[in-house]
């Protein structure tokens, strides 16, 4: 969807410009900018691109960082082009209490995968003793969880041949917290990390290969007189 709209967009000799704005770099004040875009633009991890004239105005937090800031007359989606179509690879691991699924794509093709279970026991819902050693033995297990996906983790990189140029984590948010405590390998993936959770649902190899739409998926805000307002995905 978005392609399909800034293909449309691209007119250098238009009134109004274009910004390619970095992670942390704030949007030129003449945009004027509604407070909840702006806020968007602020929180976002991969910098943001604004197409803006008196008329109407875009704006797209991109699934990858802007490299390079720049500032161009009329609007010029060249460099967005290149952003969202450039050939990259991702390791993904997604994961919920009792079943993990990660792999490596190269675009949307999934090249190599790892999926399975390991039981970890509900919440357990009366009080007392009974519950405390219930409430331990379930945390063992989630531990071995985690283990398990944290070794499998490692044996997908090292198994790539290359390095994978994002890592993102999919799944329940609050188990990915406890994950994170626990997995010391997060570390070496630190400089190739994404922290957007990926919306997925029960890890599987069929929920694994329907992840590259939630990996290159843009946020897309239109405004101004003639545009309205309004987000959207794309």
């Amino acid at each position: 969807m978005l392609q399909r709209r800034a293909s449309r967009w691209h007119n250098p000799d238009a009134s109004g410009r274009t910004y390619y704005l970095s992670p942390g770099q704030s949007p030129p004040r003449e945009a004027k900018l509604p407070e909840d875009i702006l806020a968007a633009v602020n929180g976002s991890e991969t910098g943001a691109v604004l197409f803006w004239s008196l008329a109407e105005s875009y704006l797209v937090l991109p699934p990858f960082s802007v490299e390079a800031a720049a500032t161009y007359s009329g609007w010029n989606t060249g460099p967005l082009h290149s952003l969202l179509y450039r050939p990259r690879s991702a390791l993904v691991l997604l994961l919920r209490l009792g079943r993990y699924s990660m792999g490596v794509f190269e675009g949307d093709r999934l090249v190599q995968s790892k999926t399975g279970t390991r039981f970890v026991k509900g919440r357990h819902r009366k009080g007392g003793s009974s519950s405390a050693r219930f409430a331990r033995h379930r945390e063992g297990q989630a531990r071995a969880l985690f283990d398990k996906a944290c070794e499998l983790l490692g044996e997908q990189v090292e198994s790539y041949p290359g390095r994978p140029d994002h890592f993102f984590l999919g799944g329940d948010r609050l188990t990915l917290v406890a994950f994170e405590k626990r997995c010391p390998y997060l570390e070496r993936l630190s400089s190739i990390r994404l922290h957007r959770i990926l919306r997925v649902g029960e890890p599987s190899l069929k929920v694994l290969q329907a992840v590259p739409r939630e990996i290159y998926m843009s946020h897309l805000y239109s405004f101004g007189p003639e545009a309205g307002g309004f987000p959207a995905r794309g």
